[in-house]
């Protein structure tokens, strides 16, 4: 079944002004914390089209999305200038393994690699900013990057700051922040910005989590990009998309001030990773070995051993089986088929 508008109020002669505010969702555990975080950042409603992406096919997902849409409706409420709900009904796929080589058509890139060439001609208005939905955002997030954006016409890509993110609390993780080393299209080194960086700092390549972007750079970024051929283990779809829109002239930027909240759904429980889980991290290439080093860590000088990697665990929270039914059935389901397995 191919996608469709379940909500489309956005005319014709209206849909190039303002600014453009897009939702890319799939997982239904985090939708109240992140739609909870939206209503509380300072954003310029009126001026801006909301498009929602539900790349889905999960019927119960899009119910509980329209549910948390619902306050945007009201008229009593302050507006967006339109409101679109596209579901993609695309079937859910398999894991990462390979998915930069022949099993990328296979692979759950693969669903996310589709929906960002349908919201590549979704959006019509000069600039905007896009949300994943499992990303918590302080509340000026979208006026400090629209503002660089803006200050600068050679700047086409502006982000916030957001680590990586693991099913354990006490497993260190990077920025999604990196400098790159390309040569000839072959990924040589990844470094991944210190967590100690502050200020606004211009990289090579980054997540799509939480950004502002002109819409002219960001489509740049597909420009001979074909993810099959392009992709590989470590340098991700995102990396390689941002990555092209510099190499086509745009300055891409960090505001290493900006720190969002990334959200984990683990075994009944969300964990939110942050800076102070984050390590300073660096993928190499080894000729010599015909791989990659990978996720090593850059120690400062005279750095001596930790006890423990990161300096704190990612704060988690339970969703209990009051406050979040499906999660608790869920969970009872994991139990059962490991009850099985092991009376098996």
């Amino acid at each position: 079944m191919k996608g469709e508008f379940l909500l489309n109020t956005l005319e014709k002669k209206d849909k190039k002004k303002g600014i453009t505010l897009v939702i890319t969702a799939s997982k239904i555990r985090v939708l109240p914390f992140f739609f909870k975080s939206l209503k509380a950042m300072d954003l310029p409603r009126e001026e801006m089209h909301l498009l929602v992406y539900d790349n889905t096919d999960d019927p119960i997902f899009n119910e509980a999305l329209m549910t948390e849409l619902d306050e945007f409706l009201c008229p009593k409420c302050r507006q967006f200038r339109s409101l679109r709900v596209y579901k993609s009904y695309l079937k859910p796929k398999g894991q990462l393994e390979g998915s930069g080589n022949e099993h990328f058509q296979s692979s759950k890139v693969s669903n996310i690699w589709l929906m960002w060439k349908k919201i590549f001609h979704m959006i019509h208005t000069e600039t905007f900013f896009q949300l994943e939905d499992d990303t918590l955002c302080p509340p000026d997030t979208f006026s400090r990057l629209y503002e660089l954006l803006m200050a600068d016409s050679k700047v086409g890509f502006v982000t916030a700051v957001e680590t990586g993110r693991n099913n354990l609390p006490y497993v260190p993780t990077r920025l999604g922040i990196h400098k790159i080393d390309l040569r000839d299209g072959f990924l040589w080194k990844r470094e991944s910005f210190s967590p100690d960086t502050s200020g606004v700092q211009e990289i090579d390549a980054s997540g799509v989590y939480c950004f502002v972007a002109r819409t002219e750079a960001y489509k740049s970024g597909f420009e001979n990009y074909d993810p099959i051929r392009k992709a590989c283990v470590i340098f991700a779809m995102d990396n390689v998309l941002t990555y092209n829109i510099k190499s086509h002239g745009w300055k891409c930027l960090a505001d290493f001030d900006c720190w969002c909240g990334h959200m984990q759904v683990s075994f009944g429980r969300i964990c939110i990773f942050s800076p102070e889980q984050a390590l300073h991290y660096v993928d190499l290439w080894i000729p010599e070995c015909n791989n990659y080093a990978m996720g090593v860590e850059i120690k400062k000088p005279g750095q001596k051993p930790r006890i423990r990697l990161i300096p704190k665990d990612a704060p988690c929270f339970s969703l209990t089986p009051e406050e979040h039914p499906e999660a608790a059935a869920e969970i009872r389901k994991i139990k059962k088929i490991k009850k099985n397995k092991k009376n098996k």
